[in-house]
């Protein structure tokens, strides 16, 4: 069975959870079999030119299984349904679709037809990291067949590990990831008001964000470009994990601050409830107060941030490379036989 992984080319100073997550499958994966082997595409995807490269790229590989791993979902255009012989079997995993909401008009007809419509058409499984994400996806495609899709997690990094001891910081310290407009700084902003407790951003603020910040008086940091091993020690420094997210396609950073061992607030809707378990205090992202109450109870409540500490770190377990490598395996079977 030769099975080949597709991604998309690499930034230098990117983002690398989609190749972090598969690299932990590597590691992991089962029996005897040989684990797939990686391309990069040559190419960004960035303007049609590129993108129509890309699709020709990719009808250059030649491999029983070509699973396209995240956010290039167009590669599978290289492959039309129509022309089944000599060619791979299609896998596509899907993390998210939130880039829709950032278009209108024409614009996000064109996203959806590029990036769903016609890719979902070529493929022969598709896999969503949440049932959020296959959700979202039937909604714009409803005729795409539910028993071709599975919901396989994304894997958490093995790299952060819990940490050997509490923050012992002169404030709290509140870790906010992202500034996507989905990654809520301004109502976590809001809800931070007038309350002793500095944030802690990792990513690099705008004018815009700072303009919020500024206005609210907030005590707050950042940093960006973080390696491994310093996004270990920012997890670990930090009292609390602010991620009252409106929009996730899983929400990485509430496993991965489960693993470290801190208390997690995140949002009371999908994805980010069912990925948190029984481990974190919910709020309504849209609601600075209800936000505000969350950190409040986080800040006040000793006995419960230790109870939700301990059931983050077994929460976090269910999230193995080795569980999602086996599904993964048990998938590419199937389609071969």
């Amino acid at each position: 069975m030769n099975v080949t992984w597709l991604f998309r080319k690499k930034r230098e100073l990117g983002n690398f959870s989609i190749e972090n997550s598969f690299a932990e499958m590597q590691v992991a994966w089962p029996g005897a079999n040989q684990s797939p082997s990686w391309y990069e595409l040559k190419h960004f995807s960035e303007g049609w030119l590129n993108r129509l490269r890309i699709i020709i790229e990719t009808r250059r590989i030649r491999t029983d299984i070509l699973h396209i791993t995240g956010d290039i979902h167009f590669a599978a255009l290289a492959w039309p349904n129509w022309r089944r012989r000599k060619r791979p079997k299609l896998v596509l995993t899907i993390h998210d679709i939130g880039f829709l909401n950032d278009h209108r008009g024409i614009k996000r007809w064109l996203m959806r037809k590029v990036w769903i419509h016609w890719p979902l058409h070529c493929i022969d499984h598709l896999i969503t990291v949440s049932e959020a994400t296959k959700n979202a996806v039937l909604r714009e495609v409803p005729w795409f067949k539910r028993a071709k899709i599975t919901v396989i997690p994304t894997v958490v990094p093995q790299h952060f590990k819990p940490r050997k001891k509490q923050p012992n910081n002169p404030k709290p310290v509140a870790l906010h990831i992202g500034l996507a407009e989905n990654k809520n700084l301004k109502r976590h902003s809001e809800a931070l008001y007038e309350m002793d407790v500095h944030l802690k951003i990792i990513g690099e603020p705008g004018a815009r964000d700072l303009e919020i910040l500024n206005a609210l008086n907030i005590d707050f940091s950042w940093q960006s470009k973080l390696t491994d091993n310093e996004m270990q020690e920012a997890y670990a420094t930090s009292d609390f994990l602010l991620f009252a997210s409106t929009l996730e396609g899983f929400g990485m950073p509430i496993i991965e601050a489960q693993r470290v061992g801190l208390p997690v607030i995140t949002s009371s809707m999908a994805p980010m409830d069912d990925v948190a378990g029984d481990a974190a205090v919910l709020c309504n992202p849209y609601d600075f107060k209800s936000i505000r109450k969350a950190i409040l109870t986080v800040l006040n409540d000793e006995e419960l941030v230790n109870r939700i500490i301990q059931k983050g770190i077994r929460n976090s377990k269910q999230f193995s490379a080795a569980a999602s490598a086996s599904q993964l395996e048990s998938i590419y079977s199937k389609l071969l036989g």
